[in-house]
């Protein structure tokens, strides 16, 4: 049996902006909040999580506003999506 003390959930998501795919973590780094939930602003290419208000650059991955959790793993890729 697993103790819940290790439960870990884990995955990630696509946002599709522009022409470019940039695939982020579900989870916030800081206390594991659902930023595949949060706030995602296109004109600042950012999004937010909804727990601790944490904002990171969805294209760099840099965090630029909330409590101190380091930097997000991004891949991006050319969108296969037609205009």
């Amino acid at each position: 049996m697993t103790d819940i003390l290790d439960y870990k959930e884990e995955g990630t998501f696509i946002i599709e902006h522009e022409g470019v795919r940039y695939q982020l973590p579900r989870h916030c780094p800081h206390r594991s909040g659902r930023l595949d939930h949060g706030k995602i602003n296109l004109h600042a290419k950012t999004v937010s999580c909804p727990l601790h208000q944490s904002v990171f650059r969805f294209d760099s991955g840099e965090q630029v506003a909330g409590p101190s959790c380091g930097k997000l793993k991004v891949a991006i890729t050319t969108s296969t999506k037609c205009d």
